[in-house]
C-alpha cells in the first residue's frame, strides 16, 4: 500500500523530537484527517484539554449500548 506523509519538522534543535511522520492512506476521509492531526498534536505535547478545545470532540462510534458498559 501507498502512503502519503504528514511531516513536522522542529525548526531548532532542541531536546524534543526533531520529525514525526505519519504515513496516512491516500483516501483518507476528513474526519480521519482531524483524528490524525489531533494526534500529531499529542505527539508534539499539547494537553488534551487544549486539543479538544481547538479541534472539538471525537464523534463516538459504535453500539450505543457498548460505549456505555465502557464509558459508563
Amino acid at each position: 500500500m501507498i502512503l502519503d506523509k504528514i511531516i513536522y519538522k522542529r525548526g531548532i534543535k532542541s531536546k524534543e523530537p526533531q520529525i514525526i511522520e505519519f504515513g496516512v492512506p491516500s483516501d483518507l476521509s476528513i474526519k480521519e484527517y482531524k483524528r490524525t492531526c489531533k494526534r500529531l498534536a499529542q505527539a508534539l505535547g499539547y494537553s488534551n484539554k487544549s486539543i479538544e478545545e481547538n479541534f472539538g470532540k471525537d464523534e463516538e462510534l459504535g453500539d450505543p449500548a457498548q460505549l456505555k458498559l465502557l464509558f459508563g
